[in-house]
């Protein structure tokens, strides 16, 4: 069963912390044998801060399930992978063990990090636009705002901390004219056409406000 896993899966002895048991995908990602594995302390291989607290917590006796949690494996060849893993504490034969479920992240971070790259610079055109820009999601809160969006309309401080969005959009349509108007286009965010409003601001301003279906 643990050989037919598409994961990593050890199984580890808690009073000493030797592994017991690794799968076939487990010596594959990491370079060991099997019997080089079942030689190892489960410390030999995950090396970072967090995993190195939990194994002395449970030195002493403490252990706990764990899910989906970030580590780092250190591989046969001296290089570390970046894990994705869970823990379950398990009884068997009278004595407790705990299994590790874990699998390969690296592939998962490149595409976490293009994505990042990707918005990072999505929020830095956003920033450089001399327009300010609201963008709104399907469940009317709010996905993204630039910083000349907020200055135009005086947002408070106050709000932009406490990340009310029900409260920001509020403000937003008790401080025109026309806030009907306003409320209908802020709520009706799956409105396929695109549409154009003068909103007077009850401080005199006027704005031209355009909204558009993000696809």
């Amino acid at each position: 069963m643990l050989d037919h896993s598409p994961h990593m899966m050890l199984l580890v002895d808690p009073s000493d912390l030797r592994i017991v048991v690794a799968n076939r995908v487990a010596e594959q990602v990491l370079g060991y044998s099997g019997p080089q594995l079942t030689e190892m302390l489960i410390t030999d291989i995950e090396s970072s801060l967090q995993d190195v607290f939990y194994w002395e917590d449970v030195r002493g006796g403490h252990f706990q399930d764990i899910d989906a949690q970030e580590g780092e494996y250190q591989r046969a060849d001296g290089t570390q992978i970046m894990v994705m893993k869970s823990l379950r504490v398990l009884r068997h034969e009278e004595r407790w063990l705990i299994l590790i479920l874990a699998r390969d992240a690296r592939q998962e971070r490149k595409v976490e990090d293009v994505l990042e790259q990707t918005l990072s610079q999505l929020r830095t055109t956003l920033e450089a636009t001399g327009n300010g820009i609201l963008v709104i999601d399907w469940h009317n809160n709010i996905a993204s705002m630039n910083r000349q969006f907020s200055e135009m309309w005086h947002i408070p401080e106050a709000f932009l901390k406490n990340g009310n969005d029900a409260a920001i959009l509020e403000f937003l349509t008790a401080n025109v004219q026309e806030q009907d108007v306003c409320r209908e286009r802020l709520l009706q965010v799956s409105d396929p056409h695109e549409t154009l409003d003068l909103l007077h601001l009850h401080d005199g301003r006027v704005f031209e406000c355009r909204s558009r279906p993000q696809f």
